[in-house]
């Protein structure tokens, strides 16, 4: 299972109707609602009618909530609530107060959690000053973020009026979150967030998306739609980058993986032609889907990969060939035979692994047997498989994993691939292009048999959550 889903809405109080293969009503009261995961986000043709704005002055009667996790373990979670959390403190200078509407989770969140104490991403929502005595030893919970939509509440920023529509990395809760603010000043309708508790944070979690204040209600609803796509925004970008500059048609565009001159990627390791075979290691996650989307759909011609191969489980297995994005889609186990035969690989057959997550070390081992056979096999890491581990062996986990792998499969720092792609094209260029490339992608459905279920409310956060861990969510969710 990877980059898994779930959407909850925390606007109004009426009912949230999602029609398309599978109708359904979700009430949106807090205490009653009972639906909660979407594996995969918003991708069959989806209408959704959404109840009434969030309004301010009814944060006061309002007692919000916040997840509270074990740092020693994500699967010990806690929603609490915070009764003392009213009147926030005053709005400290160039700053904005966002209020999380639509939120979105993840397995990518589990990763957040497993490696935070390595990449300190425990520290970018720390525990609010109203938390209840039980919860506040920072050193044994924490709270771990997820890719949204928030609404600014306050603000004293003159450039980002009231109303206007913050996409980003946000808080799991509906306590409003005060930022600190830079505009851009390269690139339209983006800030940067600049408090000093997240100066060490990877760029790619302090930048936010900024859109209009909605005019109407009506707009409001038309526009709900697009913002459930929306959710996969990032996961498709790191699909994009890799497809054009890890593996660029046009030299002058090459990227290493981890942001690092020296590593050992080169632009031998990143031609895709005719000759070559991609094999996509947990081929039904959202982000493995999008870098086979855009393989298929984003190159130049002369430039495709011969085939591209999805590698996953037998429950997967339906659900990932009915995409259609995949040549060919495999088991994990059928490395037990002859992989030259079952993949139908010729002898100078270049052979690039994306592993995305596969089970039980399934890439390391395929590239063990088809390096016996073939001349030219290239590995990249991108995800790990998604298991509960304490601190320490995550961290004994990672350094085992860039020990073994070490220049024989790097691992992508999706953070600095975006970062040095801007840095060739300039901010606004890349932006502008990958934008045209999402709205193609969103426009022809996205990903075929993807479905979307909206739960509602904080409540509804923790019956995800604990679906998520627990391996729930089907693969077509």
């Amino acid at each position: 299972m990877s980059d898994c889903h779930e959407l909850i809405d925390h606007y109004g109080r009426k009912p949230l109707t999602v029609t398309g293969l599978h109708s359904r009503t979700i009430h949106s009261d807090l205490k009653t609602s009972k639906r909660y995961i979407s594996r995969q986000v918003s991708l069959e043709e989806t209408r959704i009618s959404f109840p009434p704005p969030f309004t301010p002055f009814k944060m006061a009667s309002h007692i919000p909530a916040i997840q509270v996790l074990s740092r020693q373990n994500y699967e010990d979670q806690h929603i609490v609530s915070l009764p003392n959390a009213y009147p926030l403190a005053p709005l400290k200078p160039s700053s904005i107060r966002v209020k999380p509407t639509i939120i979105s989770l993840t397995t990518n969140n589990f990763s957040y959690a497993r490696f935070g104490h390595m990449l300190r991403w425990w520290d970018i929502h720390p525990l609010p000053p109203s938390i209840p005595k039980e919860y506040s030893d920072s050193e044994r919970f924490g709270r771990i973020s997820c890719w949204g939509y928030g609404e600014v509440i306050e603000s004293n920023v003159s450039e980002v009026e009231k109303g206007t529509q913050v996409f980003g990395y946000l808080p799991i809760a509906d306590l409003p979150v005060d930022m600190e603010v830079k505009i851009s000043d390269k690139v339209t309708q983006q800030f940067m967030e600049i408090s000093k508790h997240r100066a060490h944070v990877l760029s790619i979690y302090n930048r936010y998306y900024i859109s209009p204040p909605f005019k109407s209600e009506e707009e409001r609803s038309q526009a709900r739609e697009g913002l459930g796509f929306d959710s996969i925004f990032l996961l498709f970008a790191t699909g994009y980058s890799m497809n054009r500059f890890l593996f660029p048609w046009d030299p002058a565009e090459l990227v290493t993986p981890s942001g690092t001159p020296g590593d050992s990627w080169t632009l031998q390791k990143g031609t895709l032609g005719p000759n070559a075979v991609v094999l996509v290691f947990s081929a039904s996650g959202k982000t493995a889907l999008s870098c086979a989307y855009n393989l298929k759909h984003g190159r130049p011609a002369g430039n495709l990969p011969r085939m591209v191969i999805g590698v996953g489980s037998e429950t997967s297995q339906s659900f990932t060939e009915g995409t259609g994005l995949y040549d060919k889609v495999v088991t994990y186990d059928i490395d037990s035979g002859d992989l030259t035969s079952e993949l139908g690989l010729h002898e100078d057959s270049k052979i690039v692994i994306c592993d995305f997550g596969a089970r039980g070390g399934a890439s390391e081992r395929w590239a063990a047997k088809l390096n016996a056979t073939h001349k030219e096999v290239v590995q990249l890491g991108i995800g790990g498989e998604c298991v509960s581990i304490t601190p320490e062996q995550a961290t004994a986990s990672f350094l085992t994993r860039h020990k073994a792998g070490g220049d024989a499969k790097p691992t992508i720092n999706a953070s600095a691939v975006k970062d040095q792609a801007m840095e060739i094209l300039g901010e606004q260029k890349f932006f502008d292009e990958f934008k045209k490339k999402f709205g193609a992608f969103k426009e022809q459905g996205a990903v075929k048999g993807m479905k979307l279920t909206w739960g509602h409310g904080m409540a509804d956060v923790g019956k995800g959550w604990e679906r998520l861990y627990k391996g729930e969510v089907g693969p077509d969710e």
